[in-house]
């Protein structure tokens, strides 16, 4: 006697099949979302050395900028300093002579 198959049979294997496919493409889904962000992780990785460095050359970029204003400020003080002690030293040679220098004319 030959076995028989339930009425709904293919239509079971066909579903049983569907939901395999379903599966797979799911987890074909979740395995290509974690491939880019892996992607994303090691790009990131790879290249944050160079965003570092960037910010220390900018860093290093500003502070030698702010040094050198400070230097420039510096040199002025030191220079105007120097014109007025020259300026005193010659006032009080020509006083010694019984001179003097006119500052302000009216």
């Amino acid at each position: 006697m030959a076995a028989k198959l339930r009425p709904d049979f293919h239509i079971l294997k066909r579903v049983e099949k569907d939901n395999q496919y379903a599966a797979a493409s799911a987890y074909a889904k979740d395995l290509a979302s974690v491939a880019s962000t892996t992607g994303w992780f090691d790009g990131k990785q790879k290249f944050d050395f160079a965003e570092g460095e960037k910010r220390r050359k900018s860093f290093i970029d500003n502070e030698m900028q702010c040094c050198s204003e400070e230097l420039k400020i510096r040199r002025r003080t030191r220079l105007r300093k120097l014109y007025e002690m020259e300026a005193r030293g010659w006032e009080e040679e020509l006083a010694r002579h019984g001179l003097a220098v006119q500052r302000q004319h009216f």
